[in-house]
């Protein structure tokens, strides 16, 4: 009976997105949020399900889990604008890391 419940929670918030999205007129923030809580219940409910009802071996499972869980938040830093923050971000600690330093340090005797 869960399963249908699960079946039920999915169908029940892509109608509530296709709704918001076509017929309630709100800001674009607050659609963007209501968006985003969609995605994410939509996407736990799913993982629930691989979850609970796909037999797998554990390191596969977990596997699964963390993809899904970066996946998500890639997805949200999207949804909000924050992505191309985070990847120069990286990019530059990833340049200042690799880059030669200018001066020696100064030697302690």
């Amino acid at each position: 009976m869960p399963f249908v419940y699960a079946i039920v929670t999915v169908i029940v918030v892509v109608a509530a997105a296709r709704l918001a999205n076509t017929f309630i007129d709100m800001p674009a923030t607050i659609k963007a949020i209501f968006n985003v809580v969609l995605g994410l219940i939509v996407a736990g409910v799913v993982l629930w399900m691989i979850n609970t009802y796909i037999p797998m071996a554990g390191a596969i499972k977990g596997l699964l889990n963390f993809v899904v869980f970066v996946a998500a938040c890639v997805g949200v830093l999207q949804a909000f604008g924050l992505w191309g923050s985070v990847v120069g971000l990286w990019h530059r600690m990833k340049t200042k890391a690799t880059a030669p330093p200018d001066e020696p340090a100064p030697q302690r005797h």
